[in-house]
């Protein structure tokens, strides 16, 4: 089941003035009390999760904050710039992280994911033609071969003890995004996201959760919210880009986690969300299945409001 683009998708605003007459916007005021802190011990049943994204090169802030954690999700937007010696010392870093993997999606400013469909200006910024030297001189092809430490999830999905998590990048409201793609195109990509996931990965928040901009705007996408919401129901919905919602909410079934690490000021103020996730019956975290899978091809399309 695939759906068609909401016809409202260019007017977020009028869409979410709407939905809150009849759409659940709840904002978790504490996130210490949800649903598992840090602070418990780690369950052999369940995946504990830690979340963050938006570091822009804080690698201190990464290292000394990152709690103990069955899996590290960071949701994009690892850098500033984007250059080689950037991602050098994200790789380095990693390393030294209590947790047992490390799940990673790009991000809007994570322009050395997408080299080859890069303007002039971008490939200026992130030095592309460094990076492609030096990872010729490794005999690799892509910057995800050389951060071999983490799981790379581009509009591709892992499946790790039995919970499913699911990764696409693109952004629909920023022009100069590393992996943007127009409101008229978007649904495109969602409808490559598979139904049963538990945990979904963006860059880019859905309208009204976790999305509100400094000058009282929305950078969520109209239909990543109708996709969330209308198909998919994740238990858990993991992404950044906002960096003013900071946060949780929660509409009745799927948690939406904003894990920006930075404010808008680049100040990374932001601890890790923790949380933890059940895994089926017979599933074992010392001999875990890891299994990939990739996005649906488009096929059947559905019209299904908000």
């Amino acid at each position: 089941m695939q759906l068609r683009k909401h016809s409202m998708a260019n007017y977020p605003l009028r869409v979410l003035s709407q939905l809150e007459k009849t759409h659940k916007f709840d904002q978790l005021p504490n996130l210490k009390n949800f649903p598992s802190a840090s602070r418990k011990a780690i369950s052999n049943n369940k995946l504990r999760i830690a979340c963050t994204s938006d570091i822009f090169d804080n690698i201190t802030k990464l290292v000394d904050s990152c709690p103990p954690a069955d899996i590290l999700i960071i949701a994009g937007n690892i850098s500033r710039t984007s250059k080689w010696t950037d991602i050098v010392k994200f790789r380095k870093s990693l390393d030294d992280l209590p947790t047992t993997y490390k799940i990673l999606v790009p991000g809007s400013s994570d322009y050395c994911f997408n080299l080859e469909d890069l303007t002039d200006e971008q490939a200026k910024q992130c030095e592309r033609n460094t990076i492609k030297k030096e990872l010729k001189l490794l005999g690799l092809k892509h910057i995800s071969q050389y951060l071999n430490n983490v799981i790379y999830l581009q509009d591709m999905g892992v499946e790790i003890a039995g919970v499913k998590f699911y990764g696409s990048p693109w952004v629909s409201t920023n022009k100069t995004a590393a992996f943007y793609c127009s409101r008229n195109e978007i649904m495109k990509k969602w409808n490559r996201i598979p139904r049963g996931i538990d945990v979904l990965i963006t860059c880019q928040p859905p309208l009204g959760h976790g999305d509100a901009d400094y000058i009282e705007e929305h950078l969520g996408d109209v239909d990543l919210l109708g996709t969330v919401a209308c198909r998919i129901g994740p238990t858990f919905h993991v992404f950044g880009y906002s960096r003013e919602a900071f946060g949780m909410s929660f509409n009745g079934y799927t948690y939406f986690v904003n894990s920006a690490m930075c404010t808008r000021s680049y100040n990374p103020s932001n601890d890790f969300i923790v949380f933890d996730v059940p895994m089926p019956d017979r599933a074992s975290k010392s001999s875990p299945n890891i299994n990939y899978f990739t996005g649906l091809v488009q096929n059947s399309i559905i019209r299904k409001k908000l």
